[in-house]
C-alpha cells in the first residue's frame, strides 16, 4: 500500500478514494496510435483522444482482462505497461511516467491489488 500511494509510482494521483478511482478520464500512454478515439467521440475534443474512463480497483484481481479494450491479461502485464512509462502519445497524462520498479516492487504492487478483492462479496449468493 505504501509503494501504491508513494511519490514513486504516484498510482493514486488516479486510483484513491474508497472506489480506487478519480472518475476522470486518462489517456495512460497504452499506444502511440489508438484505433478508439475513447472520449473525444463525445466531446470532439482533440485533447480527449485516447482518453478512457479511470476504472475502479475494487475486485481488479477478478476483472480482467485489463485496459479499456482488454489488451493485457494479467496484474504482472499492467503493472509492467506502468514500469515502461508507455507509449508516447500527445495527451497521456503526466502521471503516467517511467517508474524504475525492482522486480520485488512489481510483486509488492500485485499483492497489494489483490487485497482489494471482496472475496465475501464475490461469492455472496445476494449479489449473483
Amino acid at each position: 500500500m505504501a509503494l501504491f500511494n508513494s511519490d514513486k509510482t504516484n498510482c493514486s494521483a488516479c486510483h484513491s478514494g474508497i472506489h480506487f478511482t478519480n472518475y476522470g478520464f486518462e489517456n495512460n500512454g497504452l499506444y502511440e496510435m489508438y484505433p478508439d478515439s475513447g472520449r473525444q467521440r463525445l466531446t470532439n475534443t482533440d485533447t480527449d483522444n485516447g482518453r478512457f474512463k479511470v476504472p475502479t480497483l475494487r475486485n481488479v484481481e477478478v476483472s480482467g482482462p485489463y485496459m479499456h479494450d482488454g489488451s493485457l491479461q494479467t496484474l504482472e502485464e499492467v503493472i509492467e505497461h506502468y514500469n515502461s512509462g508507455g507509449q508516447v502519445h500527445r495527451n497521456k497524462s503526466d502521471y503516467v511516467r517511467a517508474l524504475h520498479l525492482t522486480p520485488i516492487e512489481k510483486l509488492q504492487l500485485v499483492a497489494f491489488l489483490k487485497t482489494l478483492t471482496d472475496h465475501d462479496f464475490l461469492n455472496n449468493d445476494s449479489f449473483k
